[in-house]
């Protein structure tokens, strides 16, 4: 029989046992440590709730309160009437929580987390679920539901969506025309364009060449002008000399005629008041003549008659 010489493995056996009930003792705080979380060790009860579809629920799920962990689904089952009944079991210190007016639905964490049972605080005026006792529950949409529902709203806006790519791609249709009018009404403006264009530089040309014209028939009727005015006015110049010589001339007579005129006026108007009171005698007496031979018998004398005219002698100045 050999024997161990080598101090390393002495007492290899008592090392051996100690290591493991040091990571005996380890699992077991682990576990204590685990339980004491999850209320492993706290005493519990169960409730009950009743689906008509258990998709969404698993064994293990978690039940929450107000967001709060408060237990899990334990079991399972179709009931007579082939609904589900599902049981969740639940720390007792939580139960004043839970009421008879309390709910459960399912509900997810978030938009994409994981599904939750989710228990609604009831009030604190009701009394509380009493283990095995049911509570409502709340049906929820699920996400093929939801997805059904989404898709009934949105099925007439894809076909309104179809009808309107329909109209758009249709070649008959009024907007197919309108492009294509639009596209040909396009071309007819580039032609229009480019006609104006030529027209524009045409007549460029044509109003350089007529204000050249212009020009130098301008500058030709200035220098034509201006030879005429000249000359005329020279002409003038030359006829003016004899012509105001005779105006002298005529204002010296005229003058002269005045001055003749007034002194006859003088003249004549001293004799005018004789004149005119001797013509006023001579029409007297010839008055008188004329009423003296109405009265002779030579005339038919006798009978009285009536003066045809009186001339009255009046102011010989009137």
């Amino acid at each position: 029989m050999i024997t161990q010489q080598d101090p390393r493995f002495r007492n290899l056996e008592r090392k051996i046992g100690l290591f493991t009930l040091a990571a005996l003792a380890g699992i077991l705080v682990v576990i204590i440590l685990v339980g004491a979380q999850k209320d492993l060790f706290s005493p519990k009860y169960q409730i009950i709730f009743t689906v008509d579809r258990g998709t969404g629920f698993t064994k293990g799920m978690p039940v929450k309160l107000s967001g709060f962990r408060i237990g899990r689904i334990t079991n399972m089952i179709l009931n007579e009437q082939a609904m589900v009944d599902i049981t969740v079991e639940i720390a007792r210190k939580y139960s004043k929580w839970i009421r008879t007016d309390s709910t459960v639905k399912l509900v997810k964490e978030g938009l994409v987390g994981d599904s939750i049972v989710e228990i609604a605080v009831g009030s604190l005026d009701k009394p509380e679920v009493k283990p095995g006792e049911s509570i409502i529950y709340l049906k929820t949409k699920g996400l093929d539901e939801l997805a059904d529902e989404i898709g009934e709203k949105i099925k007439p806006v894809l076909i309104e969506i179809r009808n309107i790519v329909g109209y758009i791609n249709d070649p008959d249709g009024d907007l197919k025309k309108t492009v294509q009018n639009l596209e040909i009404l396009t071309r007819n403006l580039e032609i229009t364009r480019k006609s104006a264009d030529n027209l524009i530089n045409t007549t460029s040309v044509k109003m350089e060449l007529i204000g050249e014209r212009t020009t130098t028939l301008l500058e030709t009727a200035n220098s034509k002008i201006d030879s005429l005015e000249l000359e005329k006015i020279n002409s003038t110049l030359t006829k003016l000399p004899p012509i105001l010589e005779k105006t002298d001339t005529v204002m010296a007579n005229a003058a002269e005629i005045s001055g003749e005129t007034k002194k006859l006026s003088r003249q004549i108007f001293h004799i005018i008041p004789g004149i005119l009171s001797r013509t006023e005698e001579l029409l007297f007496s010839t008055d008188r003549l004329v009423n003296s031979l109405n009265k002779s018998w030579l005339l038919g004398g006798g009978t009285e008659t009536v003066p045809l005219h009186t001339f009255k002698a009046g102011d010989s100045h009137d």
